[in-house]
């Protein structure tokens, strides 16, 4: 009815309030420090469904963080993303977080208000924050909850609701995560959770198109809805792009991937989705995998992309040039 509710647990306690019309309540009882225009319309203008950004010299990507803040903030400290306060420091710099924010790990809800502060002092200091969807993020919105933390499972169950009705469209987050991005081009960096199939160029989509596609058709949409729709149901297939582990499952040739690459006019594709010991580099450096096991919340890397250059930044502080894979 018009109004701004937060809800919370204390204790066993759940505690509801009506927010006023500011937000010095969230500040001191919190510490987020979001206007209360935010609060409102989490989305500000039109939904942007292009994707496109050119002349970046400075790229930080992250990927399948799951739930673990400490050391997704560490290493965004560590690399100069974020300062001890945890406050945008990257200046023009754009940081890419490649999708699992969601499931497995005990602090989700910490990383979705840290990456939307983040958001919005980039936004002030001339940078950006690209949050891109990825399938665990569909999960959570679509009401698949296999992998949520079982915080989350006592959380919900406290409040009287369903997991996923915490991000439903008439909640904050609900909103601003249905924004979001599952393509995204940075110079010749094309960046997409899981991959690319063959599949998917026969179709003829394009980011613009996928992107818009999520929006209206899929993300919290009903499964009925998604199942009644050809292109739907192919995006959520092991062939779609928040899905696909294709270069794993067999050996992908250079044609292949060059005709992937040439059809976004791009020169690198960077993913997630599937865990490696650390950041890697496959097909003479065309296909940069950066879910390096964060996960685990024990090791993690950041890709870290500066003039033309790619390297990895480690948990423990060191910067390392990023090699192709041998054999790969």
């Amino acid at each position: 009815n018009n109004r701004i509710v937060i809800r919370w647990i204390k204790g066993k306690q759940v505690i509801t309030k009506n927010l006023s019309d500011n937000t010095k309540y969230l500040r001191k009882k919190f510490g987020l420090n979001v206007p209360i225009e935010n609060i409102k319309n989490p989305i500000s203008g039109p939904i942007n469904f292009v994707q496109q950004y050119k002349n970046i010299d400075n790229v930080v990507v992250i990927s399948d963080v799951h739930g673990q803040f400490d050391l997704f903030t560490s290493l965004l400290k560590d690399h100069k993303v974020i300062n001890a306060n945890l406050e945008w420091v990257f200046e023009t710099g754009h940081l890419v977080v490649l999708g699992d924010i969601f499931d497995r790990g005990p602090k989700v809800t910490e990383l979705l208000w840290l990456v939307y502060q983040l958001e919005q002092q980039a936004e002030k200091a001339g940078g950006n924050v690209h949050f891109i969807l990825g399938n665990h993020e569909l999960m959570v919105l679509n009401n698949d909850l296999r992998y949520i933390n079982e915080k989350y499972i006592h959380s919900s169950h406290k409040m009287n609701m369903v997991y996923t009705q915490l991000f439903a469209e008439n909640t904050f987050f609900g909103q601003w995560l249905r924004s979001k991005p599952v393509m995204v081009t940075i110079n010749d960096l094309l960046f997409v959770h899981a991959g690319i199939s063959d599949e998917f160029l026969s179709a003829g989509l394009t980011i613009e198109k996928t992107n818009q596609i999520f929006y209206e058709k899929i993300i919290g949409k009903s499964w009925d809805l998604i199942l009644n729709d050809s292109i739907s149901t192919f995006m959520l297939s092991e062939n779609g792009p928040l899905w696909h582990r294709g270069y794993f499952k067999e050996i992908i040739s250079d044609n292949e991937i060059n005709n992937i690459l040439g059809y976004f006019d791009s020169n690198y594709l960077i993913i997630g989705h599937t865990s490696m010991p650390n950041i890697m580099s496959l097909k003479s450096g065309k296909i940069i995998i950066v879910d390096s096991g964060i996960k685990e919340g024990i090791y993690g890397e950041i890709l870290i992309y500066k003039k033309n250059e790619f390297f990895r930044g480690t948990s423990n502080g060191m910067v390392l040039k990023l090699e192709p894979q041998a054999g790969y």
